[in-house]
């Protein structure tokens, strides 16, 4: 997802949020452009116009750098998911959530990151590690919303919830990799045949 917006204050180690942000900008576009393994701390520091000394000062390690984007992703993954508490069917959550999740992929200029968290996700390292627990809540998000509505009688009690979430986020999974084989498609243009197709899934009663 993209990068959550910047804090205003600083935080407890006394460094400049604005500044923090501009490095974790131009580390987006880095990683997005060469992938986590292969961007240095060196084509970080040239995308950000910073000295080695003082990005430094803000981040000591290339590792920090993963991390902080990792925390984004997860603050940004849950503003997103805030959506499934909101009014309306299961089906409407979902989509606004989805549609929300999408339209945060499709930066030009780090949208390729998206693609490259999710393949190294599936990667036995520390930074798959961290972007799957990233992964983990969002799931569990899900399915907690999806079991509420099962609960209250919005969905068929016989639903398999373990099939249907792989499904859905199986869908998420393909629309990012399709908006970004095409940019051009507006992402709000998706939502009235994904909305049919998350209702259709989950065997949604109509309103």
């Amino acid at each position: 997802m993209s990068s959550v917006s910047p804090a205003s204050v600083s935080d407890e180690s006394g460094a400049s949020p604005s500044r923090k942000d501009h490095i974790l900008a131009a580390a987006r576009i880095c990683f997005s452009r060469s992938g986590f393994h292969r961007a240095s701390m060196s084509e970080i520091c040239a995308e950000a116009k910073m000295s080695p000394g003082a990005l430094y000062r803000y981040y000591p390690s290339k590792d920090a750098i993963i991390e902080a984007i990792a925390e984004e992703e997860r603050v940004a993954a849950g503003a997103c998911l805030a959506r499934l508490e909101g009014p309306g069917s299961i089906a409407d959550r979902i989509t606004d959530a989805a549609i929300a999740y999408l339209a945060s992929a499709c930066d030009p200029a780090t949208g390729n990151l998206i693609v490259e968290i999710c393949s190294e996700s599936l990667r036995n390292t520390a930074v798959g590690e961290r972007f799957r627990l990233v992964e983990d809540e969002a799931h569990g998000r899900i399915r907690r919303a999806v079991e509420d509505a099962q609960a209250r009688g919005e969905l068929a009690g016989d639903l398999d919830l373990d099939l249907a979430l792989t499904l859905l986020l199986g869908i998420g999974d393909g629309l990012v990799m399709r908006l970004r084989l095409e940019p051009a498609r507006p992402v709000e243009t998706l939502r009235p045949y994904l909305h049919r197709m998350i209702a259709s899934l989950l065997g949604a009663q109509p309103a």
